[in-house]
């Protein structure tokens, strides 16, 4: 007996002794080009802006400041940034967690002598010391950073790190695109142009691994760690930069990464990431297609992800009235967020009376300042901080004036600065207000264009001629600003997948054919979700023929599990910027908003949806509120109200004419995101297959979005 306990106190000693696992560390390198070498033709970009957003968004995921390699401008010679990844290389062990992310210009160059391009070009990286043009003699592309030469580093990194590791990629760049007059005046990364010899054709016989024996990126599996690369748009596409909530220039997918971190609240894998990235890129730029590669199913970080708490602690009082919060602009926190104070003991917020109540007066980008507005709680007590109403932020649109006409400037001028809304002459302009000529007819016009080319307002604007606007036309100008403001704000405002705003209403989207039946549209064949989706991943509709027997099309239905009864909204936000309310219907004036109550417990479907022209991306938008909104009623202004919830104020507010002078001055009321779930899906027309055939596609999966269980019972999807 003595022996055996001698033997296990040996043990018990032996196993404190024994060092613990060493836990997955976290690595991260950071390229960011803004002001490239003089001598290489590149424009000047926004990626310095982005490192403040990646640090911040890995530092709240635990990556230490130490673990944070970062490479700015000049720093990021392609010299640099191999000997960048070759450092993170010898830095990194078996199973620890990597993030490799490049802002910067992308470029096409001429495919070398590994012949594995299908298009017989690389992609590439485009370092500080990388020219735009290929020059004999003098440069032949020798400092782009080809994407044969950045796999096989990837390659090495992921047989360190191994398959219990995981590694991301960020690309906030772009490699190609279709030069267009929204690089005049929106700040993009990568060019039309192609780094290539004069008279370069690619050879006939590249294909993709056809020259190349070795192994792709992706491959091994089984024994590398698992990668994902999140692309800022397509091949095809240049990456538009965007605005932060301080209007200044930012890379898309480095600012939309930060907003997911930052407001995730539960477990979160790369396909719901890539999800939330790609809804707000498309929802500030709604023509740019980001990507995504890799294993999509499996944990952000390896499972080492950590979720955003809702409720947090002072940071520190100021004075005896205000207080620093650890939360700002990324957490969709504004200035005018209402909060509490609670003690750290209390859970049941509802119940309790808060110590003390205030409002935030100063939001930044991952922190605010905070004012007391009840009387002073004692500040030697710890205290949780709970905001009672968060915002979709605000709503804002700059545009840019470039006119040889000072008066008439002068006079565009005048109707927008009003508004505080509308930033003018700015960087980043998503409005341009400018003349332009017709290559082929030679003929002069005003316009007003949008960042994707859309032309807003035009008038024929000879030149050498002494051209005016009368009043009339200035305010036309300004109402199609306004239109666009409107539009795209609603395009970016959308309720997180994991957020508790009425959550116990589920939204189930069925798609199937429809048939007019006395007079009334009725849904006579259910449909599921893969029946309607085509080769891209899309889901798509033919374009509905009134004269046809039937159409496709399909139906909403919302469960409401809870107590209390809700109301339904659905707005469309079309390609030119007009907004129609589909729900509560237009077309039946012995409708309204009370209609469109879904009783406690109880269940609503919708009258069934065909899609029609106009033609491109189309945002539906569904609006699920505990009051009746009468959205149709506003927008035709047979009513201005201004009670009730936060998106019908804004949407009040948005709709009130020039002559209105309420409409001036302040900024527009930002609407909360606890009163309102927004759920919104994005769809675009399109010709295919024969020239009679046009559809609409729903652009990628339904955000947010699962397939029922039981796809026996249910042929949609619920949200």
């Amino acid at each position: 007996m003595r022996l055996l306990a001698f033997l296990l106190s040996v043990l018990i000693i032996m196993a404190a002794a024994s060092p613990a696992p060493e836990a997955p560390r976290k690595l991260a390198l950071v390229i960011a080009i803004g002001t490239y070498d003089p001598s290489t033709g590149w424009n000047p970009i926004s990626s310095i802006n982005d490192i403040k957003y990646m640090r911040a968004a890995l530092k709240a995921q635990g990556f230490e400041d130490g673990d944070i390699d970062t490479l700015k401008n000049e720093q990021a010679t392609k010299a640099g940034i191999v000997a960048a990844i070759d450092r993170l290389i010898s830095r990194a062990k078996a199973g620890d967690i990597i993030l490799f992310h490049f802002s910067g210009h992308g470029q096409q160059i001429f495919d070398d002598a590994n012949k594995d391009e299908t298009d017989g070009y690389d992609e590439a990286l485009v370092p500080y010391d990388a020219k735009m043009r290929y020059s004999p003699g003098a440069y032949t592309g020798q400092n782009h950073y080809r994407d044969d030469e950045l796999g096989e580093k990837l390659k090495q990194l992921r047989k360190v790190i191994g398959k219990d590791g995981s590694l991301l990629v960020l690309l906030d760049a772009c490699h190609s695109g279709t030069a267009t007059r929204g690089q005049q005046m929106s700040v993009t990364r990568g060019t039309d142009e192609k780094c290539e010899p004069t008279g370069y054709t690619p050879p006939a016989s590249a294909t993709r691994g056809g020259g190349s024996t070795e192994e792709g990126v992706f491959d091994d599996k089984t024994l590398l760690s698992n990668m994902v690369v999140i692309s800022a748009a397509s091949a095809d596409q240049l990456n538009y930069e965007t605005k932060d909530a301080d209007k200044n220039g930012v890379g898309a997918l480095s600012y939309a990464f930060s907003l997911a971190l930052a407001q995730q609240q539960g477990p979160l894998n790369y396909k719901m990431l890539f999800e939330k990235i790609k809804t707000s890129i498309q929802s500030w730029k709604p023509f740019q297609n980001p990507q995504i590669e890799g294993n999509t199913n499996q944990q952000v970080f390896g499972g080492q992800f950590i979720p955003t708490k809702d409720i947090v602690r002072i940071t520190k009082w100021n004075s005896d009235k205000t207080i620093e919060i650890p939360r700002g602009t990324v957490h969709a926190i504004a200035k005018g967020a209402k909060f509490s104070l609670y003690p750290v003991e209390v859970t049941d917020f509802k119940n309790t009376k808060p110590a003390a109540t205030g409002e935030i007066g100063d939001a930044r980008m991952v922190s605010s300042t905070g004012s007391i507005t009840s009387e002073m709680p004692d500040k030697t007590k710890a205290y949780n901080i709970v905001f009672e109403s968060k915002s979709f932020g605000e709503m804002n649109v700059v545009v840019k004036i470039s006119l040889p006409e000072a008066a008439v400037a002068g006079m565009i001028k005048g109707k927008l600065q009003s508004y505080n809304y509308i930033s003018l002459d700015k960087a980043n302009a998503d409005i341009a207000v400018t003349t332009y000529k017709d290559p082929k007819t030679n003929e002069q016009s005003l316009q007003v264009v949008a960042v994707n080319d859309s032309i807003l307002w035009e008038k024929p604007w000879p030149a050498n001629s002494s051209n005016v606007l009368s009043d009339a036309e200035t305010d036309a100008i300004r109402d199609k600003v306004k239109e666009y403001s409107r539009a795209q704000y609603l395009r970016s405002i959308s309720t997180p997948a994991d957020a508790n705003v009425f959550n116990y209403v589920q939204i189930e989207i069925i798609p199937g054919i429809v048939k007019t039946i006395g007079g009334k549209d009725t849904l006579i064949v259910s449909k599921t979700l893969q029946q309607m989706t085509n080769s891209k991943g899309d889901i798509c509709f033919k374009e509905a023929d009134d004269n046809a027997a039937e159409n496709e099309g399909f139906i909403i239905r919302i469960r409401n599990l809870h107590d209390f009864p809700v109301y339904l909204s659905v707005l469309d936000i079309m390609p030119d910027n007009s907004i129609g309310v589909t729900i509560p219907d237009p077309m039946d004036d012995n409708k309204t908003a009370e209609d469109y109550k879904v009783s406690a417990k109880g269940t609503y479907t919708t009258m069934p949806i065909k899609l029609y022209p106009p033609y491109g991306k189309d945002f539906m938008k569904i609006l699920i509120t505990s009051q009746a909104m009468d959205l149709k009623a506003i927008q035709h202004r047979s009513t201005s109200r201004g009670a009730g919830s936060s998106f019908e104020t804004f949407y009040n507010e948005s709709f009130k004419d020039g002559a209105d002078e309420r409409s001036r001055g302040p900024k527009m009321s930002p609407v909360k995101v606890d009163e309102v779930k927004i759920v919104g899906f994005t769809y675009g027309g399109f010709s295919g297959g024969w020239p009679a055939a046009r559809f609409f596609c729903f652009l990628g999966a339904l955000p947010l979005a699962r397939e029922h269980e039981d796809s026996r019972r249910f042929a949609g999807m619920i949200i």
